[in-house]
């Protein structure tokens, strides 16, 4: 027969003080001991990203990403917000450190919920994502990033992009050049 141990956490304190009661039970008898209680650390509910939209001569800045999730898939630069930042800085920064490059300015293009694409999300991933309005300095991959490409839409509805990269710099094409591409399909919050 098979061992079978079930834990009960105690509310408060128990004997000893902070710890866990276990009882572990087993076809030769039953052990009850205690242990240290180990600390838990609450798992937010939703993550919030940023990401960043590059465009030069009708061409979009894509970072190959070197790791999971998405290797080797191509998206804008981007990643998470590091405490004490604000979206906009987390862009700045994400943007220099996979691809070398500045940024002075920039404005809010639209936040999603990437979680709502039904991919590898098991919580809200909100992403906020911006469009640079003025980049200097001379690209090179860093960071987490593989390699870099600059690509049309054309080229980039062949490539390994993720739908949201997609519709969303379909929609920027749309706002900015005034082409007719049909609605955008990703999910705004």
């Amino acid at each position: 027969m098979k061992s079978v141990r079930t834990w009960w956490p105690c509310s408060g304190f128990c004997a000893g003080g902070q710890d866990r009661f276990a009882i572990a039970k087993t076809p030769q008898a039953d052990h009850s001991y205690s242990m240290p209680t180990i600390p838990v650390i609450p798992v937010p509910l939703h993550i919030h990203g940023v990401s960043l939209i590059c465009r030069r001569d009708g061409r979009f800045l894509l970072v190959e990403r070197g790791k999971e999730p998405w290797k080797g898939w191509l998206a804008f630069p981007g990643g998470s917000i590091e405490a004490g930042e604000t979206p906009e800085q987390a862009a700045i920064r994400e943007l220099k450190e996979e691809t070398a490059l500045d940024v002075s300015a920039l404005s809010h293009v639209i936040t999603v919920d990437l979680a709502l694409e039904g991919k590898a999300y098991e919580k809200s991933y909100f992403l906020s994502v911006f469009r640079a309005l003025d980049i200097s300095g001379r690209e090179q991959a860093g960071d987490d990033a593989a390699a870099i490409h600059w690509l049309t839409l054309e080229e980039m509805a062949h490539a390994r992009v993720t739908d949201s990269t997609l519709d969303v710099a379909r929609s920027v094409a749309e706002s900015e050049d005034g082409l007719g591409y049909s609605s955008a399909s990703f999910n705004p919050v």
